[in-house]
Formats: C-alpha cells, sequence, structure tokens
C-alpha cells in the first residue's frame, strides 16, 4: 500500500503543479466528510447524534463541495479530470475488493 501511495503521489506532483494537488485534496476531502457524515445517519440511535446537526454538516459540506466544482473545477479543466479519474478508480478498486472478498470460501 505503501509503495502504491508513493507512486501515485509521484506521479501527482510530477504531472500538476501544487495548487492543483491542494485542490484535488480539498475536494477529496470534502468528499469523505460528506460520506462519513452521510453514514453517520445509520447509527446516530447508537451514537446519540442529532439529526439536526447530521443534516447541517451534509447541506454545509455538499454547498461548499458544489461551489467549489463551479468555481476551482471549472477554471482548472485538468483538476477536475483528475479528480474524477480518481474518484472513478477508487470506486473500480473498491468494487473489485468487495467482489474478491465475497467470492472468497470462508475456511
Amino acid at each position: 500500500g505503501l509503495l502504491i501511495t508513493a507512486a501515485v503521489a509521484t506521479i501527482l506532483a510530477v504531472g500538476f503543479d501544487l495548487s492543483s494537488i491542494a485542490s484535488i485534496g480539498s475536494a477529496i476531502a470534502l468528499l469523505v466528510f460528506t460520506l462519513v457524515t452521510a453514514a453517520h445517519f445509520r447509527v446516530r440511535a447508537e451514537t446519540g447524534a442529532s439529526t439536526l446537526v447530521l443534516g447541517v454538516a451534509i447541506t454545509s459540506t455538499v454547498v461548499v463541495l458544489l461551489t467549489f466544482a463551479f468555481t476551482t473545477l471549472a477554471e482548472e479543466p485538468a483538476t477536475a479530470a483528475a479528480l474524477t479519474l480518481i474518484v472513478l478508480v477508487s470506486v473500480a478498486l473498491d468494487l473489485g475488493w468487495k467482489r474478491t472478498r465475497d467470492s472468497r470460501v470462508p475456511s
């Protein structure tokens, strides 16, 4: 995992300028915050989380993510393309991992 991360980081550093890498990191962080908070809705009874606070958190991160998408990414098409590629590869790896995991025979 560490070697793959280092290889991807090297490719990003060589292929994009630092501001593009920062933009990608910001967008991914916002996406992760949104997905984690959305998943928190499923266990909010166990954690005692407020539905209102979770709703405000999701709404605010989605608004910021959309604002980011329509401003920064519109001006930097290479960053938008890289972000789209990263999300698609992540989804494909996750689906592949789940398929491999589910096809294993328990011993």
